[in-house]
């Protein structure tokens, strides 16, 4: 079982560690993917989660392509999801707060501006902060979440600010700052006994530790907040927990319990009617009955995964899973097969645009063609990855690309 087992972290060893009252965030979904580049033919393993700095760009995107009104919906419900909001507590709040349950940020923006100094307490604070920060106005944000901080007594709200300032910086990518800014969030809710508050804050921690590539820390956080999640109960971010350490699981290629937390994630995503996290979470568990022998059972899950982000109108993860698909048949030898969903790949990505991802699709193609003796045409593509790979500066990938195209040469007459 790899590191986690290394670190005493299976979950039937930890989960008697905290005691609980009996009544409680890819992304940046955080959709998290690490792994290789897919021309090298190797198969990844899919955290199913949002980072927030991949959501809240995207989210008020007006685009022609994959931007569906309930596509839009699911990505603003999920990073409202990670920000902190506490409750009521004045008569003026209510209509601000059905306001932000509608989505009507930019009415709340202009209704707390109107809003008297006296009646701008900490609450409306945090309010106005989240709704700015939804809308794209990062820096007036953190100045609503210091006033909320500064205004307050309240431990909960206090580690509301702290969170919700960390979250600024995971936008930008400055994880270290955020997870700073989060531990000292994690410390208040630890001595206020607030279960909710210390969930949310370990499945951030979780997902910010792996980015800085501590591994250990990041699954010790992750393996906490399912306990929580498990215990007050919290149902999405039960399931969220789950993906992440599935994919631990995958990683130490511990297969049938990699398995077994994909389908209790999806489970818990199905009740909450979720498509997108049931989406990325079916093709996560694709993956895994691939290593296990169960090929076509693999392309199936792809295929279901395929329909929901089809129904979504969601053209990025769309390309991801038709080039999945292309891997998996390229893996069966269908090569014919392989081509054409890699070719569907590269019809809904090239206008997006992301020399990366296209790069990526181009080199699989190559390697299609490789694998069909078409050698001609597999360094066409091969070129074609690393010329796209040159405008991103990516060295190390220039590089194995460059000993591709050497072979492949090396074998022409």
């Amino acid at each position: 079982m790899g590191f986690l087992r290394k670190l005493g972290l299976s979950c039937c060893a930890v989960f008697n560690r905290i005691s609980l009252p009996s009544p409680l965030f890819p992304r940046p979904f955080f959709n998290c993917i690490p792994g290789d580049s897919v021309f090298l033919g190797r198969f990844v393993s899919v955290l199913v989660c949002m980072t927030f700095a991949g959501i809240l760009p995207s989210v008020f995107a007006e685009t022609a392509l994959g931007n569906g009104a309930r596509l839009k919906t699911l990505k603003i419900e999920a990073f409202k999801r990670e920000l902190r909001l506490p409750e009521p507590s004045a008569p003026h709040h209510e209509p601000l707060y059905t306001l932000y349950v509608k989505n009507r940020f930019q009415d709340i923006v202009r209704g707390i501006d109107r809003l008297p100094p006296d009646q701008k307490d900490a609450r409306i604070l945090m309010l106005y902060g989240n709704s700015l920060l939804i809308t794209g106005q990062q820096t007036e944000a953190v100045t609503a979440f210091q006033a909320a901080f500064q205004k307050t007594k309240s431990p909960r709200i206090k580690s509301a600010a702290l969170a919700n300032f960390a979250l600024v910086f995971s936008i930008s990518q400055r994880w270290s700052e955020a997870v700073r800014w989060l531990e000292k969030a994690l410390e208040i809710d630890r001595e206020a006994d607030h279960w909710a508050g210390q969930g949310l804050a370990l499945s951030q921690l979780g997902a910010f530790y792996f980015k800085l590539g501590d591994t250990q820390k990041g699954a010790a956080a992750h393996i906490e907040a399912l306990e929580i999640a498990e215990t007050i109960p919290i149902p999405w971010l039960e399931a969220r927990q789950l993906s992440q350490l599935a994919s631990l699981y995958y990683r130490d290629q511990t297969f049938p319990l990699a398995r077994e937390y994909y389908e209790k994630a999806l489970k818990i995503y199905e009740t909450l009617e979720d498509p997108l996290s049931e989406a990325g979470t079916l093709s996560a568990l694709s993956f895994v009955y691939k290593d296990l022998g169960r090929k076509d059972a693999a392309l199936s899950l792809q295929s279901k995964a395929l329909a929901r982000y089809e129904a979504l109108q969601d053209e990025d993860n769309l390309s991801k899973t038709w080039l999945n698909l292309s891997l998996l048949h390229r893996d069966q030898g269908r090569y014919p097969d392989a081509l054409h969903a890699a070719e569907q790949a590269l019809h809904i990505q090239a206008p997006l645009g992301d020399p990366r991802k296209l790069a990526e699709i181009e080199g699989t193609i190559g390697t299609i063609y490789e694998k069909r003796g078409e050698l001609t045409q597999a360094l066409r593509h091969l070129k074609k990855a690393r010329a796209y790979f040159e405008e991103t500066g990516a060295s190390q990938e220039i590089h194995i690309v460059d000993l591709r195209i050497q072979r492949l040469q090396d074998q022409m007459p």
